[in-house]
């Protein structure tokens, strides 16, 4: 048995190893749409706890976090502001996403879920503050290689 499990090891050890960030997101695809709709769920449950409604889905702001996620990811920053200057109200209007009213954003870096993610933007009065404005209507939320966006709408419609 000793034998099979060292023949096993030396096979694994000469395999190319996988870029990390490629290695790292094969982990987070498997779990990407269900640690964002618990995502979802835990933020509407602190909306409600403040008196606030629940926010709902809007797939086309989702899209708009998921790429700042992603962007974050692939050059390396963690901001609001991307380094070309290209901010949330640009990265929307350029995803087709208009809206009446107020937008936010909240952003974590974190690797350990939905529930960090929370804790982490609960902690933050800014951040608090975002999610329990009780004039937000809908939101999205992005996540890629431990990052995570979500970002705040207040009754958004999408340019088509």
């Amino acid at each position: 048995m000793s034998r099979l499990i060292t023949v096993a090891l030396v096979a694994l050890a000469a395999l190319p190893p996988l870029p990390r960030s490629l290695a790292a997101q094969r982990v987070a695809d498997a779990t990407v749409a269900e640690s964002v709709a618990e995502l979802h769920r835990l933020i509407n449950r602190q909306r409600m706890a403040a008196g606030c409604d629940p926010v709902g889905w809007h797939e086309p702001t989702a899209r708009v976090a998921e790429a700042h996620s992603r962007d974050m990811a692939e050059r390396d920053y963690f901001d609001h502001v991307s380094p070309d200057g290209t901010d949330l109200t640009v990265r929307l209007l350029a995803g087709g996403v208009t809206w009446h009213g107020r937008v936010a954003e909240n952003i974590a870096l974190t690797t350990a879920g939905a529930p960090s993610a929370i804790e982490l933007w609960m902690d933050s009065p800014p951040h608090r503050a975002n999610i329990r404005e009780c004039s937000f209507t809908h939101q999205g939320i992005g996540l890629y290689l431990y990052r995570w966006t979500q970002v705040l709408v207040e009754r958004p419609a999408a340019i088509e």
